[in-house]
C-alpha cells in the first residue's frame, strides 16, 4: 500500500472554475483527499456534472458569475457565515486573441474581470478575520504567458502578469496570518478550451514544450500540494509546470 504523505482531511476548499478543466480536476482530486470542497462556476450544468465525479457527499455547489461584484459578495458572505474557509482556488479564466490595431480599454476590462479582479475580490473577501483560517492557503492559475510573450494575445498576457505581481503583494501583506498565496504558471494544458482553440488552429503554443503538454490532473495535483500542510513555507511564488517551455 502506497502511504499517503498529504491530505485535506477536514479541510473547507474553494474552488471557482469547477465545473471544467483544471478547476474540475482540482475539485476531484481535493475530494479524494478528503477536503470538503465548495464548487464555483457560471455553468449550472457542469457544476453538477463535475459533482457526479468527486468523492464524499459534504460539498456544496453554488453557481456564480464572477464579473457581478455585488453577488460575489453576497455569495462569499453566505458562505462564510456557515464556514471557516481553509483554502481558496482560482481556476476560473478566459482568454483572447486580437492583434494590436483591435486593443481596446473594452477588450482588456472584459479579460481582468475574470482573470484578475475576480481574484482581487474573492482574496479581499474570504481573507478577511474569521473568514479564513490561519495558515490557509490560496492558489490561483497564472501562465508562462506573464513572462514569455505570445502573438496576439496581449490581454491574456497583462492579465497574467497582473495577477502574477498580486499574489507577491499580498504574500507580504498575509504572511503575519501565516496564510500562503501562490500562483500556478502553466504552459499548454490539455483542457476543453485548449482542445478547441487547436481545431481553429489557435493554438497558443508558438515555442517548443520539451516535454509536450500536461494533463489537467497533473496541474490540479501541484494545486492540491499547495493546499495541504506539507508546506507552510511557499508563499509569494509562481511555481512553474510547463514541460520545459522556459528552460
Amino acid at each position: 500500500m502506497v502511504r499517503q504523505i498529504f491530505s485535506l482531511e477536514n479541510k473547507k476548499i474553494i474552488v471557482t472554475g469547477a465545473g471544467s478543466g483544471i478547476g474540475r480536476s482540482t475539485a476531484i482530486i481535493a475530494s479524494k483527499l478528503g477536503a470538503a470542497i465548495i464548487a464555483l462556476d457560471i455553468n449550472t450544468t457542469a457544476l453538477e456534472e463535475t459533482r457526479t465525479l468527486m468523492c464524499g457527499d459534504n460539498h456544496c455547489f453554488k453557481t456564480l458569475d464572477l464579473t457581478n461584484s455585488i453577488e460575489v459578495e453576497k455569495v462569499v458572505k453566505a458562505i462564510c457565515d456557515e464556514n471557516i474557509i481553509d483554502g481558496l482556488v482560482h481556476c476560473a479564466g478566459i482568454s483572447s486573441r486580437k492583434p494590436l490595431n483591435m486593443l481596446k480599454r473594452e477588450g482588456f476590462n472584459k479579460v481582468m474581470n475574470i482573470n484578475f479582479y475576480s481574484f482581487v475580490d474573492l482574496v479581499r473577501l474570504f481573507s478577511k478575520r474569521g473568514r479564513m483560517r490561519e495558515g490557509g492557503k490560496i492558489v490561483v492559475m497564472s501562465s508562462i504567458s506573464s513572462v514569455r510573450g505570445y502573438k496576439a494575445k496581449t490581454e491574456y498576457c497583462v492579465s497574467k502578469a497582473a495577477v502574477d505581481a498580486f499574489v507577491r503583494c499580498m504574500a507580504l501583506e498575509l504572511a503575519p496570518r501565516k496564510i500562503c498565496i501562490n500562483s500556478v504558471m502553466a504552459s499548454e494544458v490539455l483542457t476543453p478550451m485548449a482542445q478547441k482553440a487547436k481545431e481553429m488552429n489557435l493554438s497558443d503554443n508558438n515555442f517548443e514544450t520539451p516535454l509536450g503538454p500536461s494533463k489537467p490532473e497533473e496541474v490540479a495535483s501541484l494545486i492540491v500540494f499547495l493546499l495541504s500542510d506539507a508546506t507552510s513555507t511557499i508563499t509569494g511564488t509562481a511555481l512553474r509546470i510547463d514541460g520545459g517551455a522556459c528552460i
